[in-house]
């Protein structure tokens, strides 16, 4: 009897802190017309990480704040498009800015020509923080357009 109230407490706590990190991680989608809220922020240990969808949703907005507790910071936006995978990344230094912001777009420019991705799926963002006390967090992100 002991062991069975284990096991189904087990699977309780397991299936609540899944719910909760699978709602954490995923920016709202506009649904019906309606403006949907596009950001999300995320404050660890001192480090905040604020993705926001820019107005055509054609580019992402990334805030990063209290970069004083990091030693280095990584970003990478990975996505497909037309059944081929995309991406952009980059770094901020924190030793030179306290906060920071990186507009990705979602396509190339050359000459002050853009052409942006069309049909795009799965889209994810990773942010990498090494912090001062020598922990490494990485925070990931479903982003839906």
């Amino acid at each position: 009897m002991e062991k069975i109230s284990i096991v189904v407490i087990s699977i309780f706590i397991f299936t609540l802190s899944f719910q909760s990190l699978a709602l954490a991680k995923t920016l709202p989608q506009s649904k019906g017309g309606k403006k949907a809220i596009t950001s999300q922020k995320t404050s660890t240990k001192g480090i905040s990480v604020s993705p926001k969808l820019r107005s055509d949703r054609k580019a992402l907005s990334i805030y990063f704040g209290n970069l004083q507790n990091a030693q280095s910071i990584s970003y990478m936006l990975i996505y497909k498009t037309n059944g081929q995978e995309e991406g952009a990344g980059g770094s901020v230094n924190p030793a030179q800015e306290n906060t920071a912001t990186r507009e990705l777009l979602f396509g190339t420019c050359s000459k002050n020509v853009c052409r942006y991705h069309a049909n795009i799926t799965n889209m994810r963002l990773e942010v990498t923080a090494d912090l001062k006390s020598g922990k490494k967090l990485v925070k990931r992100y479903k982003i839906k357009i």
